[in-house]
């Protein structure tokens, strides 16, 4: 990501002027007519179920939250012709997956033999007493405890199953795709009731909490319809998403800051417009789904941005926002035995050794000031008010580091255990309120910088001296949340990987967000009263 440039800068401010003006002149020509528009707002899940389950007065959607439906796809675009400049996306972190098996072959089944007609029966000669006794002996009939009896009725299931037709099925995937707000822990469950296609149907929403720190919380839904006198009931299962569900989530882009050199490697999201940006052949390269609450990705840079290359898993824009809580710690002290809390009391190098165990010693004298093991169970690290936190080290246990201030990264934060390996189950959190930042370069040193964990900064996430030279890559393997983030070019092009653990799992007491998504759905209705 590297700053906008001079420019570009200037010729954003005298357009905005421009259009400003443009604006104003279009209104005061227009300003007579009267009329309804001619076309209908799209329809938010959230507002309906806002509707359901709160009072009837609804306070009027503001301008930062912007009504959001899914977008059409783009269409699609030309491929870009192949200069002698380009050069081929950079590779993802990961090692390649293994080929996909070769497809069982097809098995061919024989026809079963036709009988031999009846006058060739009588032909046949009679069976003498040798003959009868090499004939294999035929079982006698099974009458084990709790079998049917050979001549007993076929049984026939309780609840028939019915498949949703595919129009309905794409319009509960619609209504049920996600889902913002949160439930009341007093009850045992909520409901939504909507119609469609003059058909009614309701759903049951009970919230299933997270068996542990690092667990994922769920809705079960119970979705219930009438249809030729019968009651059909289907079952979704919704996840609530983590915000290291994202491998990069920015709550507001800046402006000044361009998406560059970089790959993302898993799902992308934004609250606002993003600017993207091609030159020399170099452009990102977004490896999962992006989707942007704003209208529309801004290009720049000199050339034709392919879009088809720079996100092929798809971008769909004017999506829900997902809001950042005001808060970011996500643990409850309460909650959490003493002995898996450490509290650091001044500015201090937090420090992480492979064999489990850390040491913290305060920035102003070095002096030694906190150490432990991590163990097996989740353990938390937390400064008091007023207090930042320098990191570097390798984890080997599953650890949240937060601080109400500043969280500075000064070296490569690895895993103990290879986290691609199975079985890994190394986790770090590092959520700061206020910035997760890249120390200066004379801390860091020169080269690639290697972080392995998850990322909160509900303020920003930057990266100090990016104007200096060029050092390397910054390598985040897990997930990046801020509120905003700086630029990291010249200094650093940025690769950031998401780690699949991370799907449904999460570092200790990392935040939450209050969007569930579908997780699981059969297409399948039960019949539960049959006429």
């Amino acid at each position: 990501m590297r700053p906008l440039p001079t420019m570009q800068r200037r010729h954003a401010a005298l357009w905005s002027v421009a259009g400003h003006g443009a604006v104003i002149a279009l209104l005061t020509l227009v300003g007579t007519r009267v009329g309804p528009p001619s076309f209908e707002s799209p329809l938010i899940i959230g507002e309906l179920i806002t509707a359901t389950l709160e009072p009837a007065a609804t306070p009027a959607a503001t301008p930062s939250e912007p009504v959001a439906d899914r977008a059409e796809e783009p269409a699609p675009t030309p491929p870009e012709p192949q200069t002698a400049e380009q050069e081929p996306a950079p590779r993802p972190l990961r090692p390649d997956p293994e080929p996909d098996p070769a497809p069982p072959e097809e098995r061919t089944v024989e026809p079963p033999l036709e009988p031999p007609p009846l006058e060739r029966l009588a032909e046949l000669p009679p069976l003498d007493a040798e003959s009868v006794a090499e004939l294999p002996e035929v079982p006698e009939p099974l009458a084990a405890e709790g079998l049917p009896a050979a001549d007993a009725p076929a049984v026939i299931p309780e609840e028939p199953v019915r498949s949703l037709a595919s129009h309905e099925q794409r319009a509960v995937r619609r209504r049920l795709s996600s889902w913002t707000g949160q439930l009341d822990a007093d009850e045992l469950a909520q409901t939504l009731a909507w119609r469609d296609a003059g058909q009614d149907y309701t759903a049951v929403f009970k919230h299933v909490p997270a068996t542990d720190a690092m667990g994922m919380e769920q809705l079960l839904v119970e979705l219930t319809t009438q249809r030729d006198g019968q009651r059909l009931v289907a079952q979704l299962r919704m996840n609530r998403i983590a915000f290291s569900n994202f491998a990069q989530f920015i709550d507001r882009w800046d402006p000044q800051v361009q998406i560059h050199d970089d790959l993302i490697d898993g799902r992308f999201h934004s609250n606002t417009e993003i600017r993207v940006s091609r030159e020399h052949g170099v452009q990102p390269v977004f490896n999962g789904k992006v989707t942007v609450a704003a209208g529309d990705v801004r290009d720049d840079g000199v050339g034709f941005v392919n879009r088809r290359t720079m996100f092929p898993e798809g971008i769909e824009t004017r999506v829900r926002r997902i809001s950042l809580p005001s808060r970011a710690a996500a643990f409850d002290d309460g909650a959490v035995p003493a002995d898996r809390v450490r509290r650091i009391a001044a500015d201090s190098l937090l420090t992480f050794q492979a064999d489990g165990t850390f040491e913290s010693r305060f920035l102003a004298d070095g002096a030694a000031a906190e150490a432990g093991a991590l163990g097996e169970e989740p353990f938390y690290i937390v400064a008091d008010e007023g207090v930042d936190l320098h990191v570097r080290g390798t984890v080997n246990g599953k650890v949240l580091v937060y601080s109400p201030e500043h969280i500075v990264i000064v070296d490569d934060v690895r895993y103990s255990a290879n986290p691609w390996t199975e079985g890994a189950d190394d986790y770090l959190g590092l959520v700061a309120e206020r910035s997760v930042e890249i120390g200066e370069p004379e801390l860091t040193g020169s080269g690639d910088l290697t972080i392995h964990a998850s990322i909160y900064a509900r303020n920003r996430f930057a990266v100090r001296d990016y104007r200096s030279r060029r050092s390397g890559t910054l390598v985040v393997y897990g997930s990046v949340t801020a509120g905003s983030i700086s630029a990291t070019e010249p200094r650093f092009s940025t690769r950031i990987e998401f780690d699949d653990r991370l799907t449904t799992m999460r570092a200790p007491g990392f935040p939450l967000s209050n969007r569930y998504e579908l997780d699981s759905f059969n297409g399948e209705w039960r019949v539960v009263d049959a006429p």
